[in-house]
């Protein structure tokens, strides 16, 4: 039988069907494979990189934590840390693996409009850590494998992703008003106590404006062992005149504790303030200048930043506060001040403030002074990235 030639037309429309499926079918498969291994390298790409901030996060963290006397032995528990934390979380189905050289340490700080520099620490004692996360052939994990590479030519895909957290290393000292003024009550808005006063010879009462400031220092301490930071602080007391008042030897100034990274020691020595007897009246510059003097000590950790906070109930005495504030900024310190009662003198203490760089507060009452403290706190104890 003859065929027809519509049949034969059809029949060559067939051959030349398959003819073409035969030549794009490479060509689909390629599509095909490249578009399952490209949401395979996204995958893979978001993986390593929540491995590596994660990893990261936590060698800054052991970091922080350690001796700062001791700084190589820092980036050993650091690296540590997060060679552990990496080896948890799988990247491509396997766990994410380390090499020393894929750390580096370094200082982290703030620049003027906000961001972070990083800069390779050298053998000073480091506060960053600037990781790099690698699936790659000469990584200790290797290359990801993709399922159609060798279709297209690229058999092995070879993510690297970078990731730098740091903590603030901060000397903090804590400047605070022990003058007479201080054993009124909270509630009193006098700026003085008469010598006359029966409390000038006891121990500061409950209701006193001392014992507020006592637990509002003990909120500052609780926020700072709860941060990630690595924190010093020392606690200076100031009055006015070296005298002996009720028999109890009584200086200006006085350091209460050197920069101390054990936190119970601050609180020790509010606790001893607030069971002995004390008075004088209200020598600011002479706490400020105390207070330079230990965080520009050999205590002081120079890569460290420098804060200092000033508290007052009064009206300084002596000479004008404000000059010893500019003198601190001078040294890359930081004055913050806080008022505290209706007889504080807030336009002066905003002066020192401002010429030491930091901010003002004023409490009029005690849950605003806990909540002072508690912001700073926070304000000083946070990682940066």
């Amino acid at each position: 039988m003859r065929l027809c030639s519509t049949d034969r037309n059809n029949s060559r429309r067939k051959g030349g069907t398959l003819v073409l499926i035969a030549l794009l079918m490479p060509i689909l498969l390629m599509v095909v494979g490249f578009s399952v291994d490209l949401a395979n390298m996204q995958r893979v790409r978001t993986e390593l990189r929540a491995a590596t901030d994660l990893s990261s996060k936590a060698a800054a963290h052991a970091l922080s934590l350690a001796d700062v006397d001791d700084p190589d032995q820092g980036r050993i528990e650091a690296i540590a840390a997060a060679t552990t934390l990496a080896q948890a979380n799988r990247v491509a189905g396997a766990p994410l693996q380390l090499d020393s050289s894929d750390f580096v340490f370094g200082l982290s700080s703030k620049q003027g409009n906000g961001t972070w520099s990083f800069t390779p620490a050298g053998s000073a004692p480091p506060n960053a850590v600037r990781l790099t996360g690698r699936r790659t052939a000469s990584s200790p994990s290797g290359g990801v494998v993709l399922n159609f590479g060798s279709i297209y030519g690229q058999p092995l895909f070879e993510p690297v992703t970078t990731a730098t957290s740091s903590f603030r290393a901060v000397d903090i000292c804590l400047v605070l008003d022990r003058s007479s003024s201080m054993k009124l009550s909270i509630d009193d808005p006098a700026g003085l106590m008469s010598s006359g006063d029966p409390r000038t010879c006891e121990n500061p009462y409950n209701d006193s404006r001392w014992i507020a400031l006592e637990t509002a220092v003990d909120v500052f301490v609780n926020q700072l062992e709860l941060s990630s930071a690595n924190e010093q602080v020392a606690l200076v007391t100031f009055a006015g005149g070296d005298y002996a008042p009720c028999g109890e030897t009584n200086l200006t100034v006085s350091t209460d504790q050197d920069l101390t990274a054990n936190t119970t020691l601050i609180r020790d020595a509010m606790y001893s303030r607030s069971n002995s007897i004390w008075n004088g009246m209200t020598d600011i510059e002479s706490g400020i200048e105390r207070a330079s003097t230990i965080l520009t000590s050999g205590s002081a950790r120079p890569s460290a930043e420098k804060v200092m906070i000033v508290f007052t109930d009064g009206v300084y005495t002596e000479d004008d506060p404000v000059e010893a504030a500019e003198e601190a900024q001078e040294e890359d310190i930081m004055v913050h001040t806080i008022t505290f009662s209706a007889g504080a003198n807030q336009v002066d203490m905003g002066a020192v403030a401002a010429a030491g760089g930091g901010v003002t507060y004023h409490a009029p009452d005690v849950q605003t002074l806990t909540d002072i403290f508690y912001a700073l706190a926070g304000s000083i104890a946070i990682m940066t990235e």
